[in-house]
């Protein structure tokens, strides 16, 4: 009797058992199951919106896409550019003179389901290409986070950033990220890991002081310093920049911010030149941003 039980008691305890992890298994999987949906509504409330005019900016764009999760909206405009590169300029420095800016086919994009949009255009003579322009006129970003992002020829990301946040003084404009047209078209440049680590920066609320991290203090230019200086700049005559001093960082290789004097484009102004100099053997110095 006592061994009948004691096999009563054991089955009970089993199925008690058995009872337990199956509602622990359910329990998880309903938590995995919301921590899935907590990721998706997450990365629904991110959109990429974006002009590109040779489809560098695009690149970048889908890039930010692919790791967001989130939707993209390409601006058109509703008339092209004109083919060669000296109309274009001249186009553009007309709409920016005037700002007179260009239509297009999906100025008003609703933007009703996301928090947070990441903003991205070329930079044309310092500052996004107009087409953007029509964008932040045609819509209200209001309490909304506006994540910078840039393609340019020598730099513009700051000056960019800056005008945004005062063009859209009710959206709280957020760390910036550019890139050079060189750097994002050569396949020794891991893209996908630069911005990775920009979106990373961006939700851990990340300032511009700290992503760019610790440099020693400002000096005189050394012979060696100015030697990379020439490097990296060789192709960027038409800036007309003078070093003035600079300050480096031990990476894998060394970063360099050269304090400027610069005479383009009829001004006279301080830049801020980015170099990056790999370790020997690895490849030239190459020029990263011009800011002004």
């Amino acid at each position: 009797m006592k061994k009948f039980f004691a096999l009563v008691g054991a089955v009970a305890a089993l199925a008690c058992m058995t009872g337990c992890n199956e509602q622990k298994s359910e329990f998880a999987q309903a938590v995995a199951q919301s921590q899935d949906a907590a990721q998706v509504q997450s990365a629904s409330k991110n959109v990429v919106v974006y002009y590109s005019q040779n489809g560098t900016t695009k690149k970048v764009a889908e890039e930010f896409a692919k790791q967001l999760g989130a939707n993209t909206v390409e601006l058109k405009l509703a008339k092209a550019y004109p083919s060669t590169y000296d109309s274009t300029i001249a186009a553009v420095r007309a709409e920016r003179e005037s700002k007179q800016w260009p239509a297009l086919e999906n100025a008003k994009v609703d933007l009703s389901a996301y928090d947070t949009i990441y903003v991205g255009a070329p930079i044309m003579f310092g500052f996004y290409a107009p087409p953007m322009y029509t964008f932040l006129d045609s819509n209200d970003l209001s309490g909304k986070v506006l994540v910078p992002f840039c393609t340019y020829g020598s730099g513009g990301r700051l000056a960019s950033a800056r005008e945004l946040a005062a063009l859209e003084p009710n959206a709280n404009v957020v760390l910036s990220y550019g890139i050079s047209n060189r750097r994002a078209n050569n396949p020794d440049v891991n893209v996908a890991d630069e911005v990775e680590k920009h979106i990373a920066a961006v939700r851990a609320g990340t300032d511009e002081k700290n992503f760019v991290g610790a440099y020693g203090e400002m000096r005189v230019p050394t012979e060696e310093d100015l030697a990379v200086f020439a490097e990296a700049t060789k192709d960027y005559g038409y800036l007309n920049l003078t070093p003035l001093t600079v300050s480096s960082q031990v990476v894998a290789g060394m970063n360099y911010i050269f304090q400027c004097q610069m005479k383009a484009f009829g001004e006279e102004l301080a830049a801020s030149v980015k170099i990056f100099k790999p370790l020997p053997g690895r490849g030239p110095a190459q020029l990263i941003s011009v800011d002004k």
